[in-house]
Formats: structure tokens, C-alpha cells, sequence
């Protein structure tokens, strides 16, 4: 089996402590390997599977303009973060909203180009909580076609 250079680097980012240190990691390999760096923020597209049906004060999210700018609002928020964990740089950044479950949508979008390396942060639950609920960098880990690292 021989292993391929990346041609891109993704990062997961999601606003958190994880994300944006997984973001400035990923962006001192992409200067190093002069590579691109694709900042990647995931949502559902539906409220009902981002709140559920009884998470008080949701219930404003389920007119589509207003969760479409809750959308937008959190994207912007995670790539600022990462942006500003990346700091200044002559990096070639782009970044990509997208759309579902973050596990899937990832695996999704980095299936679609297997020459890439993933970068993510680690979240922060415990082992059991893990083992109960899953989790993004979980379910990436298992089912990415490229080479994933985790950042903790």
C-alpha cells in the first residue's frame, strides 16, 4: 500500500477550543507543505435535528429565513475563530458551509477528494459519553477515505 501526499488540507471547525486549535495546527502544515486549506463548518439543514422538539426558546429557528441566519451566523462565527487562531499568513484559505449531520456531511465532502488529509479537533466528552452518543471526529475516523488527524 503506498500512501499519497495530501493535495489539500481540510479542518473541521465548529467554534470550539478543539476547532480552532485543530485550525491553527492544520495551517502551520499547509504553510510548511504549501498546500491549500479548507475550513469546513457543518449543520443541519432542518431545525427539528439541531433542536429537537421541546429545546425552549428554538421554536423562532423553525421559520427557514431565521434558521438559515442562525446558519450563517454560526459559520461565520467558527471560521472567524479559526481565522484568528491561524493568525496572519500568506495562506490560499477558502471556506465551506455544509449542509446535514456534521459526521456525514464531512465524510461526504472529503470522499469527493481523497487526496486530502482532515484535520479535527478532539471533542471533549468523556469515554462513555463517547461510546453513548458517538461523535463527529468518531464517525469521521471510521469512515473518512483519507487520512484524518486529530488534534488535541
Amino acid at each position: 500500500m503506498s500512501a499519497t501526499v495530501p493535495e489539500q488540507l481540510f479542518v473541521a471547525v465548529d467554534g470550539s477550543d478543539g476547532g480552532r486549535r485543530a485550525a491553527a495546527y492544520a495551517a502551520a502544515l499547509a504553510r510548511r507543505a504549501d498546500l491549500p486549506l479548507i475550513l469546513l463548518f457543518a449543520l443541519p439543514d432542518d431545525p427539528l435535528e439541531m433542536f429537537g422538539r421541546s429545546e425552549e426558546g428554538s421554536l423562532r429557528y423553525f421559520q427557514p429565513e431565521a434558521f438559515e441566519q442562525l446558519r450563517q451566523e454560526m459559520a461565520r462565527s467558527a471560521f472567524d475563530g479559526a481565522r484568528e487562531a491561524i493568525g496572519e499568513n500568506q495562506l490560499q484559505i477558502s471556506e465551506e458551509i455544509l449542509t446535514g449531520k456534521p459526521g456525514p456531511a464531512l465524510v461526504d465532502r472529503i470522499s469527493r477528494q481523497p487526496d486530502s488529509l482532515i484535520v479535527m479537533g478532539r471533542r471533549g466528552l468523556s469515554r462513555a459519553r463517547e461510546l453513548l452518543m458517538g461523535s463527529v471526529t468518531q464517525r469521521v475516523l471510521h469512515h473518512a477515505n483519507c487520512p484524518v488527524l486529530v488534534v488535541h
